[in-house]
């Protein structure tokens, strides 16, 4: 595994703290970053960014990382909102640096050899009238200051320095209080937005199956690995293989259901309404294909014959 580049010498301790707790859990789950990408619904460009430090990941993204590793999520909310406090402090105060060089650089001088001179007063000078582009700085100067503010009363809307009492609907079980709203947890058992038949060809991460979900079977050949996961609350299945890259025909069937694939260097299917006793999963690599079912594996041509006779292709 590469090694991670140094995070950047003035990032806030809060946010070092918080990027290295994801680093070691993107670490810990052997995923690429383009399967990050793939199952969090952010971009792997977006992933380099909040894990060398040089953005802060939305919570929701950090939430996405500790469900796909089993991290503790309630831990990683209070580093969140650590880092999060420090990261907003630091830009209001380079903010106000800014403010501060551009009213410097806008008062007059006095000019030199004002002092001492014999020659009389001097006849008051003219008011220098600012330059257009001093008055832009400063108009740009003001309206950072006045987002920085109107930023801190969205994220501390209680005022005087009283936080709620308890966590909203929806955060992990343990959590401290915090004021930031989670995303809508859904509408059914542990979160997930639907069950059995109503699941038939929905994204498994984005409807919240994967919260409960285990693996049935996994086979890794041709440096991959090849999983059939499967959701007790929403009843489906689906195909998962990682890495991605250059895989193909990834797919999830199972008996009296719609088969469902997913497209050249996917990282998982949509799900299958049925059980794991019912279900396999299939994928091409290198011109071989890998199969998984409950009790059974296979390496063979495409369109092979599994050991129990029955046509996995």
């Amino acid at each position: 595994m590469a090694r991670w580049r140094p995070l950047p010498g003035d990032l806030p301790p809060q946010a070092r703290r918080l990027a290295e707790e994801l680093r070691l859990h993107k670490d810990r789950s052997r995923l690429s970053l383009t399967s990050l990408a793939a199952k969090s619904a952010y971009s792997s460009s977006s992933w380099h960014r909040y894990l060398n430090g040089r953005a802060l990941p939305p919570w929701e993204a950090v939430d996405a990382l500790g469900r796909l590793t089993r991290a503790d999520r309630g831990l990683l909310r209070v580093l969140w909102e650590s880092a999060s406090d420090a990261w907003t402090a630091g830009q209001g105060a380079q903010t106000e640096q800014s403010a501060q060089t551009v009213r410097t650089a806008g008062e007059p001088r006095e000019p030199e050899g004002a002092q001492g001179s014999d020659r009389g007063p001097s006849p008051p000078a003219r008011p220098r009238r600012p330059s257009r582009r001093t008055a832009v700085g400063a108009a740009v100067a003001v309206c950072g200051l006045l987002a920085a503010f109107l930023a801190l009363l969205v994220i501390r809307p209680w005022g005087d320095g009283v936080r709620p009492r308890s966590a909203p609907p929806g955060a992990p079980e343990g959590s401290p209080a915090w004021p930031w709203e989670l995303r809508s947890q859904g509408t059914g058992p542990t979160g997930t937005h639907c069950a059995a038949r109503s699941c038939q060809g929905r994204d498994p991460y984005r409807d919240g199956c994967d919260r409960d979900s285990v693996t049935v079977h996994a086979l890794s050949a041709h440096g991959r690995t090849l999983r059939l996961r499967y959701s007790p609350v929403c009843r489906a299945v689906w195909a998962e293989v990682d890495p991605a890259d250059g895989t193909g025909q990834l797919l999830a069937a199972a008996a009296g259901a719609t088969t469902q694939t997913a497209a050249r260097g996917a990282a998982h299917t949509a799900m299958v309404a049925a059980d794991q006793h019912k279900a396999r999963a299939c994928v091409v690599v290198a011109g071989q294909q890998l199969g998984v079912t409950e009790h059974d594996s296979w390496i063979g041509p495409v369109g092979a014959v599994s050991g129990d006779g029955t046509g996995r292709g």
